[in-house]
């Protein structure tokens, strides 16, 4: 059956003990742990021995590294590929197996839609970053979760699909975000996006995020879970059909949300 977690900083950013606390009380089987969002502290990546004491139950399901892999700065991503792999070398030894990040902009920051992000290029370019994460990934028994956006490199998941297929690497795995693939100009056809995401990707599929919208001033507007036009009836059957060992994780989902959201969704997997 499929875990249920939350983005930790989505709770609060507090000490390691307080966060796993907050976390257990919601009742949420584990994290997407972002340590400079979410900790109060800063994290010495050599002594994690407060991480592993307090996120075993939480466990953590994601360590957040999201980095720009396209920014016009060559020393923002130098930077951004260097901490990625501090990640990548310490998510074992916390025994959660995988590490994410988007595919990024080349508007640098923030991470905005340009039209070049759709180039081949851009592609191009992310691939090569991924394929040198990759080989880290295999040596240190972690694994990449990429995550793609349409305002990003990967703006769909065809351009997911050619990623894995170039870059070849068991450790390389993937977290659908289908409100990410969303725009103005499409969301009405989400649910396609979401069954061609499970068509394309269903075997290399390892996360979920969930959010929710509705449409506002012609903009897509993230609410609370089961308040707007995502149909989680029909996306977590889907889920449980396809992909009931992956992590459902809420992002973007916070106050008095996080509650009624988990109640939503639990009652949806339940069968009630």
């Amino acid at each position: 059956m499929n875990k249920v977690g939350i983005r930790a900083h989505d709770v609060g950013k507090m000490s390691p003990e307080s966060l796993s606390e907050a976390v257990s009380s919601y009742g949420f089987d584990g994290v997407q742990l972002v340590f400079k969002k979410a900790l109060d502290t800063d994290i010495d990546f050599n002594d994690l021995n407060l991480i592993k004491k307090h996120f075993t139950n939480p466990m953590i399901m994601m360590l957040g590294a999201y980095f720009n892999p396209v920014h016009p700065d060559s020393k923002v991503v130098t930077q951004g590929i260097d901490y990625f792999k501090r990640h990548l070398e310490i998510a074992y030894s916390l025994n959660c197996k995988y590490v994410g990040t988007e595919t990024g902009s080349l508007m640098g920051s923030p991470w905005g839609y340009v039209k070049e992000n759709h180039d081949q290029k851009a592609l191009d370019d992310v691939i090569t970053i991924i394929k040198d994460l990759a080989i880290l990934a295999e040596k240190k028994n972690s694994y990449i979760a990429i995550e793609g956006a349409y305002a990003h490199v990967a703006y769909s998941p065809k351009r997911i699909r050619e990623i894995l297929d170039a870059v070849q690497s068991p450790n390389l795995k993937v977290t659908i975000d289908l409100f990410n693939f969303l725009y103005i100009g499409n969301y009405e056809n989400r649910m396609d996006l979401f069954e061609e995401s499970l068509a394309l990707l269903k075997d290399e599929i390892v996360i979920f995020h969930l959010k929710d919208f509705i449409v506002k001033d012609n903009q897509l507007v993230q609410v609370g879970l089961g308040k707007g036009l995502m149909d989680y009836e029909k996306i977590i059957k889907r889920i449980q059909e396809v992909k009931p060992e992956a992590y459902l994780i809420f992002e973007g989902v916070t106050g008095v949300d996080i509650e009624s959201s988990l109640t939503y969704i639990k009652k949806i997997m339940e069968g009630k």
